[in-house]
C-alpha cells in the first residue's frame, strides 16, 4: 500500500526525501548537466537555506512511501511553485508523480502552479496540465523549461 503525505517541518523523513532527490538526480539527470549544474543542485538539496525554508513552512515536502521506504517526493515553494519532484528508479512510471502532484493540487485548490521542469520531466508536466511559458533555459548550469498550470 502506498501513502502520500505532507511532512511536518521537523519530520526526520525530510532528510530521507532530500537524499532520494539527490540520488535520483545524480543517477538520471546529472550526466546531461555541466559540472556547475551538478554542483549547484547538490548544494541546494544539501544547503542550510533549504532547511530554513522547510522549517519556516515556505517550502513544503510531500512524500509517497511504500513498505517503509520513500519512493517519491515533491515539494512546493511559496505555495505555488513545484520543486524537487523525484521518484526512485524502480517506481518510475507507476503513477507516484501523479499522486504527489494531485495531493499538492488538492491541498492548494484554485492555485496557478509553476515549475522549472527538467527536460526529462517536460512530458510528465504536460500530462499534469502544464504548458511551457518560455523556451528551455540554462541558469547556474541547470537546464529547465519554465511551465505553468492554470487553475
Amino acid at each position: 500500500m502506498r501513502i502520500t503525505e505532507l511532512l511536518d517541518p521537523d519530520d526526520c523523513r525530510i532528510e530521507e526525501a532530500l537524499s532520494l532527490a539527490a540520488w535520483v538526480f545524480d543517477e538520471i539527470e546529472a550526466p546531461m548537466y555541466p559540472p556547475e549544474g551538478r554542483a549547484h543542485f547538490m548544494s541546494f538539496v544539501n544547503g542550510k537555506d533549504l532547511r530554513d525554508r522547510i522549517a519556516s513552512g515556505n517550502f513544503k515536502v510531500y512524500i509517497c512511501w511504500e513498505q517503509c521506504s520513500i519512493v517519491g517526493m515533491m515539494a512546493i515553494r511559496d505555495g505555488s511553485h513545484i520543486s524537487l519532484a523525484f521518484v526512485d528508479n524502480e517506481h518510475r512510471g507507476t503513477g507516484i508523480g501523479k499522486e504527489l502532484f494531485e495531493r499538492i493540487a488538492a491541498d492548494h485548490p484554485d492555485t496557478a502552479f509553476t515549475v522549472h521542469a527538467a527536460p526529462l520531466a517536460e512530458e510528465f508536466y504536460r500530462k499534469m496540465g502544464f504548458a511551457p511559458t518560455d523556451m528551455e533555459r540554462l541558469e547556474d548550469g541547470i537546464m529547465y523549461i519554465p511551465m505553468e498550470r492554470k487553475p
